[in-house]
């Protein structure tokens, strides 16, 4: 008989009546362990075997397998090599007790596969044999990076910082960015569209979480450096790739994606783009804008090297042809290494006061220190000419 458990049993056991519990293996823990506790399972008793068991429960043998593993390794059952799975001979009841299965939150989460990639680049990085161009980083070499002095900056030179941070940010860092961008980047910004950030993946993730719901879908471009980024997992959000061609990004896979997956944003990296270092020029950059335009799509400018473009060839950035439909990102951290937590968000004064409040309510306002350090570098002579001649050596390499 199917239905029956194997001699020595208590009662008759109808495995076909598990409980309404998803996923299956814990439907399986669930109904032994409440068997267990009824007396229908005794102490010492053999389970049938698990091919046995999967035709039981119309299951996988593997779920059958993951249960059985389970219910193993808290000492509820005791499986023998060659003989079988058995009832342990004392099952205490702490153990019957349902507790949480951590090994379960620990397999096959984002962040366990996000893990998985990262250690194969660690690896990849390590065993080269040959020297690699690390695009998965995103951020230059050691030797690449300006020099710049010490900052000296006494306890009476820190009170006094603290007296110029804002809700915004330090304001003289905040002065400081605006001057860049206006001198630069051809668009100035005032204190409410501005925030300071802890770099520019955190710039993302504020973004996201500020401005969608669970379920919602972005897109961005690839091959991109987006697609290591475990960002959009931790928002929640569905993220879909639009193809290049050999004329710049598809205009057409990206309407598909806009109707077909309801995309609310689009990511951008369109200045010296990871890794193809591509500068989308500006008739690309209208079209682009005209299309979301038309889909009431919101653009996320990613522009960490922006700062990396002669300015006599440099292409004006989505914020400055679109103000008020771009939300703009940039960090220091491409340029003083990736320890310098500081970036920054221009957005439309409306979305930033969003953000700013999402921001306080995640503790994600970055240290006054770091906003001291960062002012101190842009303003020092060495930070200016250190990118110049960076400028000029990355212009040699392409």
């Amino acid at each position: 008989m199917l239905e029956a458990i194997t001699k020595g049993s208590g009662r008759m056991l109808n495995w076909s009546h598990l409980p309404a519990i998803k996923p299956k293996y814990l439907a399986i823990t669930q109904f032994i362990k409440q068997a267990i506790q009824n007396g229908d399972l005794l102490p010492g008793q053999r389970l049938p075997a698990e091919r046995e068991l999967a035709t039981l429960l119309h299951v996988d043998r593997s779920t059958v397998t993951r249960a059985l593993l389970d219910l193993a390794a808290v000492g509820i059952l005791v499986k023998k090599r060659g003989s079988g799975t058995f009832v342990a001979q004392l099952p205490h009841v702490n153990q019957l007790a349902n507790k949480v299965n951590w090994q379960a939150f620990l397999e096959n989460t984002t962040a366990t596969r996000h893990a998985t990639y990262q250690r194969k680049l660690a690896k990849a990085r390590t065993t080269a044999t040959v020297p690699l161009i690390d695009a998965a980083a995103n951020e230059l070499p050691t030797n690449l990076i300006p020099q710049l002095g010490t900052l000296t900056l006494d306890w009476q030179g820190f009170l006094t910082a603290q007296q110029q941070e804002e809700r915004t940010g330090y304001l003289p860092l905040m002065q400081t960015i605006n001057r860049y961008h206006t001198a630069r980047q051809q668009f100035t910004l005032d204190r409410q569209s501005l925030i300071i950030t802890g770099g520019a993946q955190q710039a993302l993730l504020l973004i996201l979480n500020s401005l969608l719901q669970p379920g919602d879908a972005v897109a961005f471009v690839t091959p991109s450096y987006f697609s290591a980024s475990a960002v959009f997992s931790a928002a929640g959000v569905r993220a879909y790739t639009i193809p290049t061609t050999t004329l710049g990004l598809d205009l057409t896979a990206l309407e598909t994606a806009i109707i077909k997956h309801r995309i609310k944003l689009l990511i951008l990296n369109p200045t010296l783009q990871n890794p193809t270092g591509r500068i989308l020029p500006l008739a690309e950059r209208q079209a682009i804008l005209a299309l979301c335009q038309r889909y009431q799509v919101a653009i996320v400018e990613d522009d960490v090297f922006g700062w990396l473009v002669d300015r006599d060839i440099a292409v004006p950035p989505f914020k400055a042809l679109a103000p008020d439909n771009v939300i703009y990102i940039s960090s220091l951290s491409k340029l003083l290494g990736s320890n310098t937590r500081i970036g920054w968000i221009v957005a439309p004064q409306a979305i930033g006061e969003r953000i700013r409040q999402v921001q306080k309510n995640l503790d994600l306002v970055p240290s006054l220190l770091a906003q001291v350090m960062a002012d101190h570098a842009l303003n020092s002579p060495e930070f200016s000419l250190g990118v110049t001649q960076l400028t000029t050596q990355l212009a040699q390499r392409r």
